[in-house]
Order: structure tokens, then C-alpha cells, then sequence
């Protein structure tokens, strides 16, 4: 009972957001965004600390207006995802541009399903939507979303527009399901929602991070392509993908030899978007 009221006030709190996000004009909500960013920035000590930090070890400089602009960035994307829940697709498919289709496309040829490996680089979340709506059967691996209050609703708004959202804790039956389905099974490779891991060197410094793609690729004979979603200006993106690892790769390479070909292209898409790396803990914590 309690669990259900929860989830009714999270799906009217998401819905008035929604229409406040959708309706506001681009003066509003770019004034909405920026408060909004300032606050977040303004009392997140540790965040503006590991989110410079992050983008230090990539070779960048980090400075406050750089640090500040990926939390700017990381505002409009909530903002964008809320307003997202009630746009047809032909309301954004004109804002991107779509670099490397044809790698997707020749990947999913195989049949076996696809692996799209990404990072919290851009505008991850529309860059989802879009590829749903050219017709890309999408899954995605997510925990709790924004917070307790909202997840439900956020998961109901994502599985509404056609893109399944995977409970970590049970995913493994739903997963062989995309794959003989031909779906794309969309992993962020940066983020924490995993189980076991390997300490990897990224940008020169030991970490903890997922293997589990490589892991399932080779065991479902899915090829692994590498992508990202940068926001090039208002009301414009741009889609990279790029094949990884292909069917092949997966049969001659080891899993050492392709966990390194899978994240120096992941480090690669980071240390070309530094600047749009949405990631506000420590990459490194702990570590040597």
C-alpha cells in the first residue's frame, strides 16, 4: 500500500514537472536551467571537486567555467528528459545529427543482437529516444533513476516511448531475450550500477570498472559498438557510433585483448567530450 502511493505521488510529481519543463519557453528554461545548474554547483563541494578531478586526468584543464558547464549540461538534460515524456518524434529527430548509422545497421546484419557501450558523455538520455524513434529496439540497464520518489515514473516514461529499462538484479533472463530478439542492449560503461568488475587502467591510472560486456559478447556472440551523444549547440546534438568489436574480433581476441580495444575507444569518446562528462564521483577513488 505505502509502495503504491509512493509511486502515485513520484508519477503526478514527474507529470507536473513534465509540463512545466515542456511548456516553458526557451527563455524561461534556459533561465530554469541555469538557477538551477548555480545551485546544484554551488552546494555540491564534492562534486564540483571529483567532477574536476575526472575531467583533470584526461589531459584537460579544468577549469570553473568548463566544471560549471557540465553541471549547466547535466540540468538541461533533466530538464530534457521530463519535457521529453510529451514530444512526438518528429519534434526533435531534426536537432541530430547521426554519424556512423551505417556501423549500427551492418552490426545488427548478424542477428545476434547489438552491445552499445557509451559513457555519461552529452546528452546521453535523448541520444536514447532518438535512436528509438528512427526504430532501434533499445534496452537499457538502469537502477534507481533520480531518486526513490521518481525512478517509477522515469522507468514508466522510458518503457512508454518503447525503450525497456533492465533492473540490474534481474537482468540476466531479459538480456538473452534482446539478444535473440536483435535488440540493442545500451550499457553506460562509466557508472557504478554493476557487479564484479576489474581494476583496468584508464586515462593512465588504475580503476574499477565493468567487464561485463565483454563478458556477454562473448558469450552471446553479440558485437560490441561504442558510442556517444554530444550536445553541439541548442536544439542540436550529434550521434557517433562506431563498431568496436566485431563478431570476429570476439572469436580470435582475448577477454584481456578486448576489454583493451573496448575501453581505449571508451577513453577516446571521453577524452574528446571532457567537457560533457556528466560525472560527478571520484573515477579513481582509492585507487593507485
Amino acid at each position: 500500500m505505502l509502495c503504491k502511493i509512493v509511486k502515485d505521488i513520484g508519477t503526478l510529481t514527474f507529470r507536473f514537472i513534465a509540463v512545466l519543463a515542456d511548456s516553458s519557453p526557451g527563455f524561461l528554461r534556459r533561465l530554469i536551467v541555469e538557477v538551477c545548474a548555480f545551485v546544484h554547483y554551488a552546494l555540491s563541494t564534492g562534486k564540483r571537486r571529483s567532477t574536476a578531478e575526472n575531467i583533470a586526468a584526461t589531459g584537460r584543464r579544468a577549469t570553473r567555467s568548463m566544471v560549471f558547464g557540465v553541471f549547466r549540461l547535466h540540468t538541461g538534460n533533466i530538464f530534457d528528459m521530463f519535457a521529453a515524456s510529451r514530444w512526438n518524434d518528429e519534434k526533435f529527430r531534426e536537432w541530430f545529427v547521426f554519424e556512423g548509422r551505417e556501423e549500427l545497421d551492418r552490426a545488427l546484419a548478424a542477428r545476434r543482437g547489438v552491445i552499445l557501450v557509451t559513457a555519461h558523455l552529452g546528452s546521453w538520455e535523448l541520444g536514447a529516444i532518438y535512436l528509438q524513434s528512427l526504430g532501434y529496439r533499445l534496452h537499457v540497464v538502469a537502477g534507481v533513476q533520480m531518486n526513490r520518489l521518481l525512478t517509477g515514473a522515469v522507468k514508466d516514461a522510458k518503457e512508454k516511448r518503447g525503450i525497456e529499462v533492465i533492473n540490474p538484479d534481474n537482468s540476466s533472463r531479459k538480456i538473452l531475450k534482446v539478444f535473440q530478439s536483435n535488440g540493442i542492449l545500451a550499457l553506460l560503461v562509466d557508472g557504478n550500477m554493476y557487479s564484479g568488475g576489474v581494476e583496468w587502467p584508464l586515462f593512465g591510472r588504475t580503476t574499477h570498472i565493468p567487464d561485463g560486456p565483454v563478458r556477454l559478447a562473448k558469450a552471446s556472440g553479440a558485437p560490441i559498438v561504442g558510442g556517444f551523444c554530444r550536445r553541439t549547440g541548442n536544439n542540436k546534438l550529434s550521434i557517433h557510433v562506431e563498431c568496436i568489436l566485431s563478431a570476429g574480433d570476439l572469436e580470435t581476441l582475448s577477454e584481456k585483448e578486448s576489454l583493451s580495444k573496448m575501453y581505449g575507444a571508451v577513453e577516446r569518446f571521453i577524452a574528446d567530450n571532457a567537457d560533457q562528462w556528466c560525472i560527478f564521483r571520484p573515477m579513481w577513488e582509492h585507487m593507485s
